[in-house]
């Protein structure tokens, strides 16, 4: 053969050779999904919960581009159904802190789309969130304070974490699976889990601060007099009997009122102490505990659901038992625009009796979650 015409040839070999076999990723131990060239997915119309400036809103929606080109990398339409997504945008009003919430939406369909801000779509519905512990937390109030009610999730990845769970969907009561990813900065985390003895403590201060409320109602439904009211009244009481009566039954009258008269502040005590028996009974089991239990034990999470007048034991490994935490404002890096993801939930539900939803969820499973955890905080080093 002609060697000008086999090199470039060769040359050619090699190039392709490089898209056919892509290098393997060790960054997690699903395998990594190559870019591949596919048809795009439809483009709904976006969510807008208020108007974004211009600035953050083209930052925002340049990220939300991006995801939804990360998540196209699965190859989904290539299982005959079709992808369609949206960019969903919320204030910073409500939260915690005042970065901006957004998300990519995605949705699976073999029939007619639906909306992809309703609910899910039967062939299940794929969701990216910057900035947002909503999907999994639940707020819960401890000693007057708010803290996060989460799920545990496991660290499949430095800074990767994941879940799953079987829950109802609210309008048909039927089981979906769902899945879920937390992504944040390798060895970081936006926020900090609350200890068994940090727990305790705290809900030893909310049953005594519970014994308060019931002392303070009291107070307002049994007036107690001074000493001075006290003896007046009692004098009062005795000339009264005096008047009415003579001799020995004056006498035997006067000594039954003095024997069994009780004053406010001991009949205060006496209903005090009825009404806040259980509370008392709950702030000895939660002090036993905090006494007796080592301190291994007492550094482990704590999983709790009810009040901490209810509180017997520690929920671990119970059906969707939930840990307590709190934010960690460390974590979160000022020096980054109100619009760069700090932190990211993908979730992903789906039918898990539908074959085509239960081939989306193998092709889901696949997408290498530790890139998107490079891609946002490569962006957020670039950005500073």
């Amino acid at each position: 053969m002609n060697s000008s015409i086999y090199r470039p040839i060769c040359m050619l070999c090699l190039v392709l050779a490089q898209f056919v076999y892509p290098p393997d990723s060790n960054a997690q131990n699903a395998a990594r999904i190559p870019l591949l060239t596919t048809t795009p997915w439809q483009k709904q119309d976006d969510y807008l919960e208020t108007r974004l400036s211009g600035k953050l809103g083209a930052e925002m929606k340049k990220i939300v581009g991006g995801l939804a080109a990360w998540a196209q990398q699965a190859g989904v339409d290539s299982l005959g159904c079709t992808p369609a997504w949206c960019g969903a945008y919320y204030s910073n009003k409500s939260n915690v802190f005042p970065l901006f919430k957004y998300e990519m939406r995605a949705g699976f369909f073999t029939g007619d789309m639906g909306m992809l801000t309703a609910t899910p779509g039967k062939e299940g519905r794929f969701v990216i969130t910057a900035n947002d512990l909503s999907t999994l937390q639940q707020t819960f109030s401890l000693n007057g304070h708010d803290y996060i009610s989460l799920p545990s999730m496991q660290e499949v990845y430095g800074g990767v974490f994941y879940r799953e769970a079987v829950v109802l969907e609210e309008e048909s009561g039927e089981p979906r699976q769902t899945r879920s990813w937390l992504i944040t900065r390798a060895g970081e985390s936006p926020y900090t889990i609350l200890s068994r003895k940090d727990y305790l403590e705290a809900a030893i201060g909310e049953i005594a601060a519970d014994k308060q409320k019931v002392k303070e109602d009291l107070q307002q439904r049994i007036p107690v007099k001074t000493a001075q009211q006290e003896e007046a009244e009692q004098q009062r009481e005795i000339q009264s009997i005096e008047s009415m009566y003579t001799g020995a039954t004056r006498d035997s009258r006067i000594r039954s009122y003095k024997a069994n008269y009780k004053p406010d502040s001991v009949y205060f005590k006496e209903v005090f102490a009825g009404e806040s028996a259980a509370l008392d009974a709950d702030s000895v089991l939660l002090q036993d505990m905090l006494k007796k239990t080592s301190p291994d034990s007492l550094a482990k999470p704590a999983f709790v659901s009810g009040p901490a007048h209810a509180f017997r034991h520690f929920g671990d490994g119970e059906p969707g038992a939930r840990m307590l935490a709190k934010w960690n404002m460390n974590y979160f890096d000022k020096t980054l625009t109100l619009a760069r993801p700090q932190f990211m939930v993908v979730t992903w539900q789906y039918d898990p009796v539908n074959p085509v939803a239960a081939d989306v969820d193998r092709l889901i499973m696949k997408l290498d979650y530790c890139d998107l955890q490079a891609q946002f905080t490569q962006a957020a080093a670039t950005a500073r």
